[in-house]
């Protein structure tokens, strides 16, 4: 009935990918990162590449609130396991299926899961990122 540091690391290791994910959505705008479409200037949604010099926050939903759930009904199950079975149960054969699996679901629900898996935009455009003047991010063309 106790918790190994492996089992609060790993699943926080995921949390803190889906959080700074979340955050960097919201930093640069994206509607839908996995077909690269950001608000434009003029408010409306563009899929062209070459409009991600103009960056504005509008970040919506998110995987961080859900992996969080997941993590709690993992621990739910690792702890109804042991109370059924009288007996120690590895928590991480709870936690990963339902915190991974909550993330690549909603990943692939977004269509999102390519450029999570391969290189999050989201994230690597932050890193681009030159100028911010009156509160509006400007961006290097990549």
């Amino acid at each position: 009935s106790m918790l190994g540091l492996g089992d609060i690391v790993l699943p926080g290791l995921l949390l803190s990918f889906a959080s700074r994910f979340d955050e960097a959505k919201r930093l640069m705008g994206l509607v839908s990162g996995g077909a690269g479409r950001v608000r434009n200037g003029a408010g409306g949604v563009s899929s062209n590449k070459s409009s991600w010099n103009i960056c504005c926050g509008c970040g919506q939903g998110g995987y961080f609130g859900p992996v969080v759930v997941a993590y709690a009904v993992g621990l739910a199950m690792a702890n109804a396991a042991v109370y059924l079975m009288q007996m120690g149960q590895p928590a991480l054969l709870y936690l990963v299926p339902c915190c991974l699996g909550t993330f690549v679901f909603m990943a692939h629900r977004n269509g999102e899961l390519n450029d999570i898996w391969d290189n999050p935009r989201a994230i690597v455009l932050p890193m681009h990122c030159c100028l911010v003047r009156d509160k509006q991010l400007t961006c290097r063309n990549i």
